[in-house]
């Protein structure tokens, strides 16, 4: 079973159609005060408005400009299946993590609250980045974790989906700009995590982005995670 970014872990430190973003003057003010990063993406549950039976489904792909180092782009999904807990407020997940040769074992989650394919994406980004760097997947961890914990940018937003305009939060960090080995990141150093939530999206993750910039306007890295209202 793949480990899992804890909710305790997380408070120590740490669709169809694309989401789209309005400009910020357009977008309109969330009646809740501006959360704390870790709080929003950890410990709210994201759950509660799915039922058993009910299939999430995102949309995963990643692109580059090096594919010696970092691989051929790759298409995926992940499929997350929700299932009745002993618990009202919680949930039993089944995950797919990836299909194919790429297929991994992941899960059950029994028992969240809190949706499992942010520390599913997690993990596999830090296992498969210490690999392309040769670098220790805790330290990577690490950094990130302190990234939300005490620089993350948190602003509102709006998300369309289905057809529908919500109001949600965006959550951005850069975790490696200063970083004292970032001479040995093969540029990787500048990548910027996005988190995009809103209550009304099933499990309330809409997207994960990370990417980092490269010449010629063209990320050098990006990987993004995309809530699929049409499979689900």
């Amino acid at each position: 079973m793949m480990p899992v970014w804890s909710r305790a872990v997380a408070l120590a430190v740490l669709l169809g159609a694309t989401p789209a973003y309005a400009a910020p003057g357009d977008i309109p003010k969330l009646d809740a005060a501006k959360p704390d990063a870790a709080t929003l993406l950890f410990e709210t549950p994201q759950l509660t408005t799915t039922k058993p039976n009910d299939t999430l489904v995102y949309d995963y792909k990643q692109t580059n400009t090096n594919p010696q180092l970092f691989g051929p782009d790759v298409t995926d999904s992940i499929r997350l299946t929700v299932d009745s807990s002993a618990k009202p407020d919680a949930r039993t997940v089944r995950a797919q993590l990836f299909t194919g040769p790429r297929h991994r074992a992941a899960g059950p989650f029994e028992n969240v609250t809190g949706n499992p394919v942010l520390s599913l994406f997690l993990e596999q980004h830090v296992q498969a980045l210490a690999q392309q760097l040769h670098a220790n997947p805790r330290y990577l961890k690490n950094a990130i974790r302190a990234a939300l914990r005490d620089k993350a940018d948190v602003t509102a937003t709006e998300v369309t989906i289905a057809g529908r305009t919500l109001p949600g939060w965006r959550v951005r960090i850069t975790p490696f700009v200063a970083d004292p080995n970032k001479a040995r990141m093969a540029g990787l150093d500048g990548l910027a995590y996005e988190f995009t939530v809103a209550d009304g999206v099933p499990g309330d993750i809409a997207e994960i982005r990370v990417s980092a910039p490269g010449g010629n306007g063209k990320n050098l890295f990006e990987e993004t995670l995309t809530y699929d209202p049409t499979a689900s």
